[in-house]
């Protein structure tokens, strides 16, 4: 796959030139070859050293800046192709108009995605809950990724937003945090404000920062840290599991211990309360019904985040969005509640789940 990108991404940094230099009649190709270099190394570099999690300033205006020309490059590439295709057929697609209008549309887009990655969508579900006495209402958010691009005014947004619809407990599922740069106390301070019982579990991410920093301003806002624990609070048991590998024959590329789902589940004590597992990654399906949990609440996936990944997410997440039922279990996957990588949001939303969990109707 990252090889695969990486020949892309050359072929973009000669092809375009090469086609603009002809539709704008320019003189020489190599000027626009160096300006899609410099942005692109610089993303892969700011995403393969781990640089996107530092405070410093310019990490955080590289990863932001090149990533969205890393977008648009994606998509100015397959519009430029198919307008050469076509240019022998249609001449006006030969033209320099021709070639703005196809800079405007790939760019447009971005503009488009980078938009609506700034706010968020609340999202309703109700699923039936085995043995529970009376309902209850989960505030679901994985994928905050506090950091670079999420700082106080979206923080505020969510606080606001959890209070006025007053769930009975709020769960941070993983990737809350994702840079050095949201380790700040006044950042973590404004999770006071949320009227709600908080947990969290971890993601991989909270695993590529200061992990130890990043869960001590968790636990000091007043957030219970599930680290594969379980708690009982409404009647109801809630297990969090550490974000780990679903089993020993599954790849994980976010990797980041040696625990498996298969072997750490059972290990937990249960209270025989009707439960709700909560795990980043909708791995490790194969486990939950085996010890009688009914419903699993994850995110991980952003959906795909960004067209045409959210076509191809399914072949590597086949659970990926919304709802599955799944012998005997529900599982419920969030687009998540903020981006990674290019700040933007093409096809898909930033999502904070209300899951009412209810008592079985009488049959």
């Amino acid at each position: 796959m990252i090889r695969a990108s990486l020949a892309i991404l050359a072929f973009a940094i000669w092809y375009l030139p090469y086609r603009h230099k002809t539709l704008f009649k320019l003189k020489k190709a190599w000027p626009w070859s160096l300006a899609l270099f410099v942005p692109l190394a610089g993303y892969a570099v700011t995403l393969m050293t781990g640089f996107y999690t530092s405070p410093n300033l310019a990490a955080q205006l590289m990863y932001n800046f090149f990533g969205l020309i890393f977008l648009g490059v994606i998509y100015l590439l397959p519009i430029t192709l198919l307008g050469h295709l076509l240019s022998s057929f249609l001449k006006p697609l030969a033209s320099k108009k021709a070639g703005v209008a196809q800079l405007l549309l790939a760019f447009g887009l971005v503009a488009y995605g980078w938009l609506n990655a700034q706010n968020f969508k609340i999202t309703k579900y109700e699923i039936e809950l085995p043995g529970l006495k009376k309902p209850v209402t989960i505030a679901h958010i994985p994928d905050v990724h506090l950091g670079a691009q999420r700082g106080e005014r979206y923080l505020n947004q969510m606080v606001k937003a959890i209070n006025e619809n007053a769930p009975d407990l709020v769960i941070y599922n993983g990737d809350l945090v994702d840079s050095d740069a949201a380790l700040r106390p006044e950042l973590f301070e404004l999770f006071r404000g949320v009227q709600a019982e908080q947990y969290f579990t971890t993601g991989n991410h909270e695993f590529y920062i200061s992990t130890q920093r990043a869960l001590e301003l968790i636990a000091g806002a007043g957030i219970r840290i599930l680290r594969s624990q379980a708690a009982q609070t409404h009647g109801l048991e809630i297990i969090g599991l550490e974000y780990m590998n679903g089993d020993r024959f599954s790849t994980d590329m976010h990797r980041v211990n040696d625990l498996y789902m298969d072997e750490e589940l059972p290990k937990i004590p249960r209270s025989g309360l009707p439960t709700v597992l909560f795990h980043h990654s909708p791995v490790g399906l194969a486990e939950p019904p085996k010890n009688e949990i009914k419903v699993m609440l994850t995110g991980h996936t952003h959906g795909g985040q960004i067209f045409p990944v959210t076509w191809l997410i399914r072949y590597r997440f086949p659970y990926y969005k919304g709802p599955y039922e799944l012998e005997g279990l529900t599982l419920l996957v969030s687009q998540g509640a903020g981006t990674f990588g290019p700040w933007a949001r093409l096809g898909t939303f930033n999502e904070l789940q209300l899951v009412k969990l209810v008592p079985p109707k009488a049959s």
